[in-house]
């Protein structure tokens, strides 16, 4: 079994009680991330990774005549997001799909603004995922990137327990160095953000 393969597979089995282990749920930072895109009403925004969703109601709480898709390979996680959409009465403003960010349905600039909360550093070819994101937001559209890297000085215990924690739990390599990746793939870094405390940052960009 590849690692995509298992991946999908562990994320499946997760889906039960992901939202209790889901990095703080929908925190100040999964916010900053979404505010930072300035997304105006009318806007089509994609949520790279959605996971069983959480942030698509704060994400639809945005939006009037605009639309928030949410993509996940993992099927049950998918159907999750689906379930709190309907709970929430969002149905006409989010939806969530089963996609391979690699590989994605969607026609070449359909997205004004794109979103990606902990999730580049889990999958397993995040440089193709970079790509097509690219490929499917408009000129000059905004790309927002949550996750966890290395920290710019020597590694400590912390990161390191933390790296081989997360490797064991869903194959998350917090090694992988996103802006570089990023400023490769057809983007240009507007803002870098760490967040003091922690291994977290968020990195705004633009298609060019």
């Amino acid at each position: 079994m590849d690692r995509t393969a298992r991946t999908r597979k562990r994320y499946d089995r997760w889906s039960r009680y992901y939202d209790a282990f889901d990095l703080g749920g929908v925190n100040d930072q999964k916010k900053l991330a979404i505010d930072i895109l300035e997304l105006s009403p009318d806007s089509t925004v994609l949520d790279v990774g959605t996971g069983t969703g959480a942030i698509l109601p704060y994400l639809a709480g945005k939006l009037k005549g605009g639309k928030v898709i949410g993509i996940d390979f993992s099927e049950a996680m998918v159907a999750k997001a689906n379930s709190r959409i309907s709970k929430a009465g969002l149905s006409s403003k989010a939806e969530a799909i089963v996609a391979d960010c690699t590989a994605l349905s969607f026609e070449p600039e359909t997205f004004d603004s794109a979103l990606a909360t902990f999730a580049f550093t889990s999958f397993p070819e995040p440089e193709k995922a970079i790509v097509e994101v690219a490929r499917v937001l408009k000129f000059s559209g905004k790309f927002s990137i949550l996750d966890t890297g290395k920290p710019l000085g020597k590694p400590s215990f912390r990161y390191r327990c933390l790296k081989a924690m997360m490797w064991r739990a869903g194959f998350t390599d917090i090694s992988l160095d996103i802006p570089k990746i990023v400023k490769e793939s057809g983007f240009r870094i507007l803002k870098l953000h760490r967040f003091r405390g922690s291994f977290a940052y968020i990195c705004l960009c633009e298609k060019l």
